[in-house]
């Protein structure tokens, strides 16, 4: 089509450019790349479009899928993080964008540089020979469930289905040598040709200015670039307006001045505002097995605290949504330091969990909308006596809201798994939370937990068998699904069912047939949506 309708704002109406600004901004600090990455990727690309006279739709779609082309990073960190044994945000960043890959020789230098340094010579022996062995396939798995869960992260956030099929092949090549199905040339939609030239470009610009941008067009041009797009990147290139405008500090609002006005997605519903923080959430928790599903239960808790303590519904409601992303600047840590045992964590790694409210304050200053919870989200890990983090506030100077979500926050790192510590029974979680009360909690919201785990049934509180799950899966499925989610391959399920690796690959089989996947990542993500990982 050539002409899209217009698109009105109504009462409330959010502005979707705000929304996805905020997953752009949470995917570069993912990517371990510069802030804005996205965005000026966004900036490059519209250029593009104008220049190749692309219609209507195609421009608006390309909007959106600059800005959500990374949405789907944090999928695969945890692998990357378990195979190379090294901060993988470094890593991948050097390996997918500084290195060639069919150059042995440059494989062989980012082996030796990156791949368990640090570790003994057997450890990194292994390590280097299971990459070279099956390296190819791993990381081709691993672009397939970030296109994966990008896409149904568009699909969520009502995007068309344009767009999430531009997602889907953001990393193939011009010349089919890209991943995970190395499509070519006009098999792949225009949308996502523009994307990765723009990815690259972006970098390359930044690192080394405007002559290194050009030559990476060049050199890469009809081969993983498409030629007609580098011709036009090449053409916008000499007029010095474009690039004055991507030099800004503040390129974000030339970007948002850029999405086409016409655009039938550019404002949703105020009643959308708590799915965009569930899809927020889950796209945190995807980081790491310890945190699948964690964000919604943190926040499911935390509105029943807030409800104990007779607050109104619209503290109930502020109070839930900042708890579904009061751990979005989480992604801004690498998996490896997050999978590490804490007592491991050398200062510096200290200092990155330490900082993760900040970066939440960061992505959520993005959408005005969701102001009356920043706040909330950047004291969570405050405590009462000050000694908490990241600003050290103390006592009264903590909202309620965020004293809740800490004490909800806790309970669950207390009764679910995380490295080096087991989940323990609802009532040792407890006994451990009274002696923290006064220094870390509040009297009134520790009474508050209490009075709401005494009102429910104890039969309730276990995790018990369901009598239907969703798309007709079984226990046993159920079962596997949820081993699968914390992290565990094949073998290690069967272990911990006590049957054979052989049963858990058909239940696997079934699992993904049933609800409609192909991989580990988006069955993962079907078992946070539908709550299966309580």
């Amino acid at each position: 089509m050539a002409e899209l309708p217009s698109a009105s704002r109504e009462g409330n109406a959010l502005r979707t450019a705000d929304l996805l600004g905020a997953f752009s901004l949470a995917s570069d600090l993912a990517l371990g790349m510069h802030t804005e990455h996205g965005a000026r990727s966004c900036y490059i690309g519209m250029h593009i479009a104008q220049e190749m006279e692309l219609p209507l739709d195609q421009r608006t779609d390309l909007f959106y899928a600059e800005l959500l082309k990374d949405a789907g990073c944090t999928t695969y960190t945890s692998q990357l993080a378990s195979s190379w044994l090294v901060d993988e945000l470094v890593a991948k960043r050097d390996l997918q964008f500084f290195r060639n890959a069919r150059n042995p020789l440059d494989i062989a230098s980012w082996l030796m540089k990156y791949v368990a340094a640090g570790a003994s010579l057997p450890t990194r022996a292994n390590h280097i020979l299971d990459f070279l062995v099956k390296g190819r396939a791993f990381m081709k798995e691993g672009f397939e469930n970030t296109c994966l869960v990008a896409s149904r992260i568009a699909q969520r956030l009502g995007m068309p289905q344009s767009v999430q099929d531009a997602l889907m092949q953001v990393f193939e090549q011009w010349d089919g040598h890209g991943m995970p199905y190395g499509n070519k040339k006009g098999a792949i939609p225009v949308i996502s040709r523009i994307v990765l030239v723009t990815s690259f470009l972006e970098v390359f610009h930044r690192v080394e200015g405007r002559d290194a941008a050009m030559h990476v067009a060049q050199a890469r041009r009809n081969k993983a670039f498409d030629p007609s797009v580098v011709d036009a990147f090449l053409s916008v290139a000499r007029k010095e307006s474009f690039w004055r405008g991507l030099e800004e500090e503040r390129v974000w609002d030339s970007v948002l001045s850029m999405e086409p006005e016409q655009s039938p997605y550019q404002y949703m519903g105020e009643e959308k505002l708590t799915d965009v923080t569930l899809a927020l959430a889950d796209y945190a928790d995807l980081k790491s097995p310890f945190l699948a599903g964690r964000s919604r239960r943190i926040a499911d808790l935390a509105d029943r605290i807030a409800r104990r303590m007779g607050l109104n519904e619209s503290q109930v409601t502020t109070i839930y949504q900042a708890a579904l992303v009061h751990d979005i600047g989480i992604v801004a840590v690498p998996s490896f330091v997050l999978n590490k045992f804490p007592e491991t964590l050398t200062e510096a790694e200290r200092e990155q969990v330490r900082l993760h409210p900040y970066h939440s304050e960061r992505i959520l200053s993005k959408v005005p909308a969701l102001v009356a919870i920043i706040p909330l989200v950047a004291a969570h890990h405050e405590r009462m006596d000050g000694s908490g983090y990241y600003r050290g506030v103390q006592g009264s100077q903590i909202p309620v809201g965020a004293r809740i979500i800490a004490l909800a926050d806790r309970f669950d790192e207390l009764t679910h798994d995380s490295p080096g510590s087991p989940a323990r029974e609802i009532d040792q979680a407890v006994e451990v939370m009274r002696q923290e009360v006064g220094a870390r909690f509040s009297t009134d919201v520790f009474q508050a937990l209490t009075d709401e785990l005494s009102g429910v049934d104890r039969s309730h509180r276990q995790r018990t068998r369901q009598q239907e799950w969703p798309a007709g899966l079984t226990d046993r499925e159920v079962e596997v699904l949820r081993l699968i989610a914390k992290g565990l391959n094949r073998r290690q399920v069967a272990n911990a069912l006590f049957i054979a690796e052989g049963t858990v690959r058909s239940h696997l089989e079934h699992v993904y047939s049933k609800i409609g996947v192909s991989s580990r990542a988006t069955a993962t993500l079907f078992a946070v949506e539908h709550g299966l990982l309580a």
